[in-house]
């Protein structure tokens, strides 16, 4: 009889992981998979002599967990994604997630643009750009974004324009 960590498997008794094996399985640290037991994600099948023994679909269970995380969600998210009951539930989260994503994409977008122009910029130094007119001790203020997709429409135009689409959006979902 093949003998495992948590002694002799008897015939029809399914394999038990420790949380080192499971952690080694599914390439997730053991402190972030006790988290995930603390949440509720992830749950041992038992404990035995206070150590977690989880079930082989346990490795299944996180591979989910992972694949939701590197797609952008958050635990909270996960959360609700896998304990919603029905799928217009479900659908509505991953609408909510999509638009997300969008509005980060746009932000990518804003972002690579000023970017590029501050390596091209005329004035040698982006931070001086003559075409925003302020210096680098202002740029931080509060209406500085604003002031400057309203006065730099060469290099920020579509930039800006993209900006007030995602803010519809925004208000559109009810963010603020």
């Amino acid at each position: 009889m093949p003998s495992t960590r948590e002694g002799p498997k008897l015939p029809g008794t399914p394999r038990l992981l420790s949380i080192g094996e499971l952690a080694e399985r599914s390439g997730v640290a053991t402190t972030a998979l006790r988290y995930y037991d603390e949440l509720g994600l992830v749950r041992p099948a038992m404990r035995s002599s206070g150590h977690r023994r989880y079930a082989e679909s346990a490795v299944a269970e996180v591979g989910a967990i992972r694949f939701f995380r590197e797609v952008g969600f958050s635990l909270a998210e996960i959360i609700s994604f896998l304990t919603a009951g029905d799928r217009p539930s479900r659908q509505e989260i991953i609408g909510r997630k999509l638009v997300e994503l969008s509005e980060q994409r746009h932000r990518i977008e804003v972002a690579r643009e000023a970017l590029a122009h501050g390596q091209r910029c005329p004035a040698g130094d982006p931070m001086r750009c003559s075409r925003s007119g302020r210096s680098s001790t202002d740029s931080y203020a509060g209406s500085h974004w604003r002031r400057v997709t309203r006065e730099c429409t060469d290099a920020f135009g579509r930039a800006a324009r993209r900006l007030r689409v995602t803010a519809g959006r925004w208000r559109a979902v009810g963010r603020p």
